[in-house]
């Protein structure tokens, strides 16, 4: 009898045991399940997070293919680099194989490039990552960018540091002269001026810009941390009636921005001065007629001196000193533009540069990174744009009329005297660009075998 007894508990337990392996091994087989699946799902993750960095790194390639084009005077889009046409100013590239820096294959990009010719190109870019070991299908992200252009000048008065703005009766407006409702014969009339005339700076310490008791009739920005100081009878906004008295009170209205961030590259000279025709020391009664680079040690007229640009496209690279004083004054004629390259200093005192075209891009001054020093005194006026990313620009009275127009870039301006100025709005839509800047981003969807926003 207790034999049996034994025998039949012998037999439970082994049952029990065979039972508790068996939810043992299932166990163990569904949590090696799990963690394979998590695995996967895991490395599916970082896929798909993988082909969208191959993506934008598509995108970035067709932009600096463009950049390269308009700014290295290259020739964009070549079969050489891989780029085939699709027509209607349409290019495509794929990069296959894409490998990691341990030699491990990524995946592929394709980049399509369209309305290059135009300055609004748009860039699709489609990143692929392949299952590789891990099963499952193929993974594609794609985005798609469309580039606008940056203007050279994107407010009246741009600074890399300071703007100190401490004369009598200083105010900043502006115009637009391709607009005949905002200007009269491209040029400003005070009857018909606008409050944009903008300002700003790159800076980001305090005091970036410092406007005294001066009437800014438009926004002032800085660089981020940047900051604004106003005299007492200061006004800043883009109205004539109601601007804004305090700093306080400007920041509260969205008038002063601490967000600024412009890319200002140095200047450099055109390669077609390397066959340039010599004008010498241009200290007297000059005259250049008809198109050309030229190239010249100084310019340094007073008196009643005249240097007269009547026609044409005129190129001039200064080598040295450019200096106006007296009487003496340039003169460009209706139909000329003049395109001047200085080395050395600019002093403007005399009687100034006479743009009768009624055009500022046809009057422009450059300062090569050399030019460190720039004057507007007296009777200099001015309707044109500067550009002199390394110096210090004065300008004191600006003119009989206190008046200069069109837009200023400079490391630092300082304003004194009784200067009003005006910023010719047609620079920021129309002017002269120094590159282009992403207007639109998105990720787009794969409906139907096409990408589609």
């Amino acid at each position: 009898m207790k034999t049996q007894i034994l025998k039949a508990t012998r037999g439970s337990v082994l049952v029990s045991a065979a039972m508790a392996a068996g939810v043992l091994a299932i166990l163990i087989a569904g949590f090696l399940t799990y963690l394979s699946d998590e695995y996967n799902l895991n490395h599916r993750s970082h896929r798909w997070n993988q082909s969208f960095h191959l993506a934008e790194a598509a995108v970035e390639t067709g932009i600096a293919e463009y950049n390269y084009w308009q700014y290295q005077a290259g020739s964009g889009f070549q079969s050489a680099r891989g780029w085939a046409s699709l027509g209607g100013n349409s290019y495509s590239k794929t990069v296959t194989n894409l490998t990691d820096t341990s030699g491990n294959v990524v995946g592929t990009f394709y980049v399509k490039a369209s309305n290059v010719n135009t300055n609004y190109p748009t860039f699709q870019g489609v990143g692929t990552v392949t299952s590789g070991n891990f099963g499952g299908s193929s993974i594609s992200r794609a985005v798609q960018v469309t580039l606008a252009p940056s203007p050279r000048f994107p407010l009246g008065l741009m600074a890399l540091s300071a703007i100190n703005i401490n004369g009598n009766n200083v105010y900043s407006d502006s115009y637009d002269s391709s607009d005949t409702t905002k200007s009269t014969n491209g040029q400003y009339d005070s009857s018909k001026k606008q409050p944009n005339g903008n300002i700003g700076t790159d800076d980001t310490i305090m005091n970036s810009v410092s406007i005294g008791n001066a009437n800014i009739y438009g926004t002032v920005s800085t660089g981020l941390g940047g900051t604004v100081t106003m005299g007492p009878n200061g006004t800043i906004g883009p109205s004539f009636s109601n601007p804004d008295t305090t700093v306080a009170q400007a920041q509260a209205d969205g008038y002063i921005q601490n967000d600024f961030d412009v890319n200002v590259p140095d200047v450099t000279l055109p390669s077609g001065f390397g066959s340039a025709t010599s004008l010498g020391n241009i200290n007297s009664d000059t005259t250049i007629n008809g198109s050309g680079y030229y190239t010249a040690s100084g310019i340094n007229i007073n008196g009643n001196k005249i240097l007269t640009i009547t026609n044409g496209n005129v190129n001039i690279y200064v080598t040295g000193d450019t200096s106006i004083s007296g009487n003496a004054s340039i003169i460009l004629a209706s139909g000329a533009t003049v395109t001047i390259y200085a080395a050395g200093s600019v002093s403007l005192t005399g009687n100034g540069v006479a743009n009768n075209t009624g055009n500022a891009t046809s009057l422009q001054m450059f300062g090569l990174p050399t030019s460190t020093s720039w004057t507007i005194d007296g009777n200099g006026i001015w309707d044109g744009t500067m550009y002199a990313p390394e110096a210090n620009l004065s300008i004191k009275g600006g003119g009989a009329n206190g008046d200069v127009s069109g837009a200023f870039v400079a490391k630092s301006i300082t304003l004194a005297g009784n200067t009003n100025f005006h910023y010719n709005e047609s620079l920021k839509k129309t002017g002269p660009i120094v590159g282009y800047l992403a207007a639109s981003w998105q990720e787009l969807r794969y409906v139907s075998g096409s990408w589609v926003p």
